[in-house]
Formats: structure tokens, C-alpha cells, sequence
């Protein structure tokens, strides 16, 4: 049975193999295997590879799993302050090898008709809606930098608000904003 992944819009994900130009074995991920060999399909995943789902559009990968600076506490950290966030409740937190990247997505962009939008089609637009990159929290050593990203020409980068070695204070005091416009008050030193 081949190995299988199901992302969040239910689009299942196959594993196949195929041979490099010097002869290695690369991994490579599919949609449709009614058209590939069968014998290229694999059967269990590689020790030290995994599925990765892009947050931002559900597009899979299949990679070597990095070597994470961030631990599972730390992503604990910042889901729980999430969890009680009163106005996003729909987020994918990312672990990265040094940072938590918070993605959220704009409800305005799917939910705008109100209960207009019959169950079926509404529930069809949720698994379609799009996740953009809200907050991240980068760790250094023993300190984390809170950062947002800034839109301006001459930027357009992710520019630090503040820095500590306390997560869940930077976490506490930034995730409220992650929504708000008031989160692009904070990291002007301009």
C-alpha cells in the first residue's frame, strides 16, 4: 500500500521514487498515480524524511526533517496564549528550525456573506481559504525576538518589535495584536 498524505484540503499525496543522473534515489511527491508505475510508489517513509504542509497554501513537500532549535514547550508556549486569542480562532502555528511562525487567516475573505452562503458551499471555501504570516518569534540563544513584517519599499522585511528571554511575555503581549492594526504600531523606530 503506497504511503499516503491527506493536507487540510483534503488533496491526498503520494511518495514515488526516481533515480538522479548519478544513480541515487530522489523522492518526489504526487497527486495522480493512476498514470505512475506501481513499482515506483513507495511503501514506507525514509528515516529522517517527512511531509511538509506549506501554511500558507496546503502545497506538500517531502523533506529531510531539519534540526529544530525550537522545542515542542516552546510551540506549547505560543498555541496556548493563541487559544485564548478572542478574535482569531483559526491559525497554524510553524515550526521552523530557529522560529514560531504564527499564520492566520482573513475570515472577511470567505465568511463576508453571513448566513447567506448555504453549509456545503461554506464549508468548500474554508478548505481553499489562504494563511498569511502574522507574527514570528526567532530564538537566539536564550532570547526570542517578537517580529512582524513590514510593508514598506525601502524594508519589506521582518523587522524585530522586541526582544527577551521570556517567550511567553513576548507572546502574551504580541499574539493579542496579531489581527489588529495596532500591531504595526510597535517596531517603528523610524
Amino acid at each position: 500500500m503506497p504511503i499516503e498524505y491527506t493536507n487540510r484540503r483534503k488533496e491526498k499525496y503520494y511518495l514515488k521514487t526516481a533515480p538522479t543522473k548519478t544513480g541515487k534515489t530522489q523522492y518526489c511527491v504526487v497527486k495522480n498515480i493512476k498514470k505512475m508505475n506501481p513499482v515506483e510508489l513507495v511503501d514506507e517513509i525514509p528515516p529522517g524524511f517527512e511531509f511538509y504542509e506549506e501554511p500558507k497554501d496546503a502545497r506538500v513537500y517531502f523533506r529531510k526533517i531539519p534540526v529544530y532549535n525550537i522545542s515542542d514547550e516552546e510551540v506549547e508556549i505560543i498555541d496556548s496564549v493563541m487559544k485564548k486569542h478572542e478574535t482569531v480562532s483559526d491559525y497554524i502555528i510553524d515550526k521552523g528550525v530557529n522560529d514560531i511562525t504564527i499564520f492566520i487567516s482573513n475570515p472577511g475573505d470567505v465568511f463576508s456573506y453571513g448566513d447567506e452562503i448555504v453549509p456545503w458551499f461554506r464549508e468548500g471555501l474554508y478548505f481553499y481559504r489562504r494563511y498569511e504570516d502574522g507574527l514570528k518569534f526567532v530564538k537566539t540563544g536564550k532570547k526570542y525576538s517578537a517580529q512582524r513584517f513590514c510593508y514598506l519599499g525601502s524594508v519589506d522585511d521582518w523587522i524585530t518589535m522586541e526582544s527577551s528571554e521570556d517567550l511567553r511575555y513576548l507572546a502574551e503581549k504580541y499574539c493579542y495584536h496579531i489581527d489588529k492594526e495596532s500591531l504595526y504600531d510597535f517596531g517603528r523606530g523610524w
